[in-house]
């Protein structure tokens, strides 16, 4: 089962950026019946840190980081031959609407201490995600944005 958070989104969000507007995609995925040795495989081949992990409906159901195949495998000396997606994706799913404003996600973030957002719409389907790494490349935008709302107490970039 998936956690999804939405809020509605007031007057101020609504002139803000969305997770829509600086997500990443297309997203890397896998089953739960892929091998880790193939989850490597496609972190290294796609040079991503994550793969989203979807059911036979091709909806995300976990992910699996390099932190958790470090945490859960190579710490432990378990065999990589021999463990599947599904034995160590972290679950549940934490997911964002893609109408979210980019501050709300942020403190989501920061809340569920999360690194990733895995972007749903409203059928559970996958576009994208969102990373601090996102965030981070967009804060001089952010920035800019709070010192002309600040300065003029109106930014008309937004609307």
């Amino acid at each position: 089962m998936q956690e999804v958070y939405e809020k509605p989104l007031t007057e101020s969000e609504a002139r803000s950026l969305t997770v829509r507007d600086i997500m990443s995609y297309p997203v890397v995925t896998a089953k739960d019946k892929t091998s880790i040795r193939e989850i490597a495989k496609l972190m290294k081949k796609h040079n991503v840190d994550a793969v989203v992990i979807t059911d036979k409906t091709s909806v995300p159901v976990g992910i699996i980081t390099e932190g958790d195949i470090v945490r859960r495998l190579v710490s432990t000396k378990r065999n990589l031959w021999f463990v599947k997606a599904g034995h160590i994706m972290s679950k549940p799913l934490i997911t964002v609407s893609r109408d979210m404003s980019l501050e709300e996600a942020a403190r989501f973030m920061a809340e569920k201490k999360v690194k990733k957002l895995c972007v749903v719409d409203e059928s559970r389907k996958l576009l994208g995600m969102l990373t601090t790494e996102d965030i981070t490349k967009n804060a001089g935008y952010l920035i800019n944005v709070l010192e002309e709302v600040i300065h003029t107490g109106y930014y008309a970039g937004l609307l």
